[in-house]
């Protein structure tokens, strides 16, 4: 794996920008702006979505030596539960602004939460599955009625569809309509070239991120449709 020096490398600082004292009332949150220097009054919910690459180290078997299962489980639980403190009332999260019902880190954080506890899945007891999925909830119900308004963001809309598809897959709840109107929001705004729109045109950048959560969602949706356009996207690539 070549990356993988670089992740155990990474690690230690990783982990530094949360706040593990579980005596605090921001234990858990990632935010250091928010948590230890009290630059801002609000805490940027996407770090909690660091809870998806740890579970993906854990059960893949790629940590460090050091690491144990124990201390990496709990310090995915402590992101759990500072991301329900820091979720708003509406079911949303935020990033740059206080209560500014950020439709992208809303979708990033239930998407990684939710993948964390589908990797997760057999180290976990029933009550504590029930804990995540009640955390992640409210965030769910917020991308079934919340627009982003403000562009057509294609990466951003397809981290909302992997997030009301897994949460269906994981659930059995109807999420799954929502999820592909906003599909075919995508599918329609696609360039005959193969580029998803960010903004007013193409972002490559962007778009292996787009296409990253868009796999995502053939792995569990399937169809022809989404096969063609993200064989499309990678053409373009």
């Amino acid at each position: 794996m070549p990356y993988l020096a670089q992740i155990h490398q990474t690690l230690p600082r990783l982990l530094a920008l949360f706040d593990n004292d579980a005596a605090s009332a921001t234990y858990g949150m990632g935010d250091r702006f928010h948590w230890a220097w009290g630059l801002i009054d609000f805490g940027n919910g996407t770090f909690q979505g660091a809870a998806n690459g740890l579970a993906r180290l854990l059960v893949e078997n790629l940590l460090p030596d050091s690491f144990t299962e124990t201390h990496i489980l709990k310090r995915i639980d402590s992101m759990f539960t500072a991301a329900g403190r820091l979720r708003r009332k509406d079911g949303s999260m935020e990033e740059a602004f206080p209560y500014e019902g950020s439709f992208c880190v809303t979708a990033l954080v239930a998407y990684d939460l939710l993948t964390a506890d589908e990797l997760l899945n057999e180290r976990l007891d029933a009550a504590t599955k029930k804990r995540y999925l009640s955390t992640i909830q409210p965030m769910i119900n917020y991308l079934q009625h919340a627009e982003e308004t403000h562009a057509f963001i294609s990466n951003h809309l397809a981290t909302a569809v992997a997030a009301l598809f897994k949460w269906c897959e994981l659930t059995g709840d109807s999420s799954r309509n929502r999820a592909e109107e906003i599909l075919g929001r995508i599918f329609s705004e696609q360039s005959e070239e193969g580029w998803y729109r960010e903004y007013e045109g193409a972002d490559p950048g962007y778009q292996t991120l787009c296409s990253y959560y868009l796999a995502d969602v053939m792995r569990m949706r399937g169809g022809a449709d989404l096969k063609d356009s993200l064989v499309r996207s990678m053409r373009f690539l």
